[in-house]
């Protein structure tokens, strides 16, 4: 390329040269104006080049004309006008290579216009197709990159179409600049390589290579308040399988698609066996980075149904036990339900029937009955995104005041801190 712009200014010194060494006498005129400003326009009998390559024609046909003519005087280039358009077309002739320049007209003035009249060499291109390669990317997210891409093709014809097959050698690299701005607004997490075949079907091929950070590896994680984990397991493959798309991606790309990617998981796991099973809503959401996270959330609105059990570090007595919780939600926010809880160090069971409502999205309070110690509880939990939640509970009559601080660790484990009234302790709870 560097080679090409020293041959392509050759003839411009060439000719700058030659003009300064004009002898005076061929200027008939003198007069104070001298040239300031040159504009360039170039037509052709088959129709106007397309518009970013008659721009950069003019301005190769403009750094003539600046050359030559800019500070010197309008009567000197009136009176050699004709020598000045003869010289200035076989210089064009050289620059616009696929081109014959048919005509140049001279307009001499402070503005100083040149009119060039060209039309090109044999064979034009009449066509042009678009070849991508997407490596190892999915059909389906090889048809989202298309879609991020527009009209493309449509854009190449434009620049393409019409030109000089002997041309393209330089037109080329305005389709490769056009081709780069528009993918670096439609796909700034990619890099783009160009291969342009010329003919009169001319082919463009184009490959893709992720920019910046990319997706090495997904991992789902099950998220319930209404069930088991332990039911979502038969559902977990195929998301794992579907997930394995995002692979290879820039993580920049997954989470500016991440609703398209949500919404994909999400037709996956909606008539899953499962799902119609327990009448499930299952809801992916993806959390975009090297290691992509999936959570799987899935809740049912007609029942709820909880396994635990937990291991308290820093209490004496009751420190270990398992509960079950089965509640049937009788509207869209409120829910009746029973608890039983086994100690296994005192060997005892506790019952209790009580009543849940939700407030907004993430808070749910309620109350229920302790058969065994005949106490009512007051209760609240505050949940704070997917992995933190905030209990507190109220006996009326006993001293069971409790506050507890709760963070899934894991899909079937959770940690707790629980603030008593005389003692506080951690507790590891296992959930299925």
């Amino acid at each position: 390329m560097h080679i090409r712009r020293q041959f392509m200014l050759m003839p411009v010194l060439v000719l700058v040269a030659f003009v300064l060494h004009m002898p005076l006498g061929s200027f008939a005129y003198a007069a104070a104006d001298t040239v300031e400003i040159v504009t360039v326009s170039i037509t052709s009998p088959e129709g106007k080049p397309p518009a970013r390559i008659a721009k950069r024609m003019e301005a190769s046909v403009a750094t003539v004309g600046n050359h030559v003519f800019t500070g010197r005087s309008v009567a000197e280039i009136a009176a050699g006008k004709d020598a000045y358009e003869r010289i200035v077309s076989d210089v064009i002739g050289r620059v616009l290579v696929g081109y014959s320049v048919e005509e140049v007209h001279i307009s001499p003035g402070r503005t100083t216009q040149i009119a060039v009249t060209i039309t090109p060499w044999g064979d034009v291109v009449r066509d042009v197709h678009l070849e991508m390669d997407f490596g190892n990317l999915s059909p389906e997210v090889a048809g989202l990159i298309t879609k991020d891409m527009g009209d493309l093709e449509e854009m190449l014809a434009g620049v393409l179409v019409g030109l000089p097959i002997d041309s393209l050698d330089w037109a080329g690299g305005v389709s490769k600049t056009v081709i780069r701005e528009l993918l670096t607004a439609q796909l700034p997490e990619f890099r783009s390589n160009f291969d342009i075949i010329s003919g009169t079907q001319t082919t463009v091929k184009l490959s893709l290579a992720p920019q910046g950070p990319v997706v090495q590896d997904t991992r789902v994680t099950l998220r319930s308040r209404t069930i088991p984990n332990v039911l979502l397991w038969k559902a977990k493959p195929a998301v794992e399988e579907a997930a394995k798309m995002m692979n290879g991606l820039p993580v920049a790309f997954v989470e500016r698609h991440s609703a398209y990617f949500n919404t994909r998981l999400a037709e996956v796991v909606r008539d899953h066996p499962v799902a119609k099973e327990y009448g499930l809503t299952l809801t992916p959401e993806v959390i975009a980075g090297k290691q992509t996270q999936i959570q799987l959330k899935a809740e049912t609105t007609k029942y709820r149904l909880t396994l635990e059990g937990y291991v308290d570090m820093g209490r004496e007595d009751d420190n270990t036990a398992i509960k079950l919780h089965a509640g049937k939600f009788i509207n869209s926010a409120d829910e009746l339900f029973a608890e039983v809880e086994f100690i296994p160090s005192s060997v005892s069971w506790k019952f209790y029937p009580g009543w849940s409502h939700r407030i907004g999205t993430t808070t749910y309070a309620g109350m229920k009955y302790d058969i065994s110690d005949k106490d009512n509880i007051l209760w609240i939990n505050q949940n704070f995104g997917s992995d933190w939640s905030l209990r507190l509970e109220h006996a009326s009559s006993t001293e069971g005041d409790e506050i507890g601080l709760r963070y899934k660790i894991h899909d079937f484990l959770s940690a707790e801190y629980v603030v008593g009234e005389h003692e506080n302790w951690l507790r590891l709870i296992g959930h299925l």
